[in-house]
């Protein structure tokens, strides 16, 4: 008879045990929290627009091609404070073939609440300036 009480008083804190591990487990301090991951916004088509927050960055992502002697750049029209725009960053193309286009990058970041106008403008060989796309970017 006490073997049959201890069997009862054993499984009935056995039991006991499990069921707090489960609320324990399940609780919120032990909850897991979500990775915050760093998402990039990619343009590769102008002109766009985008609407970002002060801190997010846009990458505009555009095919070039070096051996044609035209050379690519940026300016920023609106409120220019609101923005930073990285130098174009260029990747050779991942061809052996002669003449391949490769890619130009520039990262703008938004700084504070505004609208500023990313102009992208091509120069030739002889100088002659031209702009080939436009990104909005409206910070809120």
């Amino acid at each position: 008879m006490a073997t049959t009480r201890f069997s009862r008083i054993l499984a009935v804190t056995v039991a006991f045990g499990i069921a707090l591990a489960g609320i324990v487990a399940v609780g919120p301090g032990n909850a897991t929290t979500p990775v915050k991951k760093k998402v990039t916004l990619t343009v590769t088509e102008l002109p766009a627009q985008v609407r970002l927050i002060p801190g997010e960055a846009v990458t505009v992502r555009l095919s070039t091609n070096r051996t044609t002697g035209y050379t690519w750049s940026t300016r920023v029209a609106g409120d220019k404070p609101f923005v930073d725009v990285i130098k174009g960053v260029y990747a050779a193309p991942t061809t052996d073939l002669i003449g391949a286009p490769g890619t130009t990058s520039w990262t703008v970041t938004a700084k504070a609440k505004g609208t500023a106008v990313v102009k992208i403008i091509t120069t030739s060989p002889s100088g002659a300036k031209k702009q080939v796309g436009s990104l909005t970017v409206i910070i809120r």
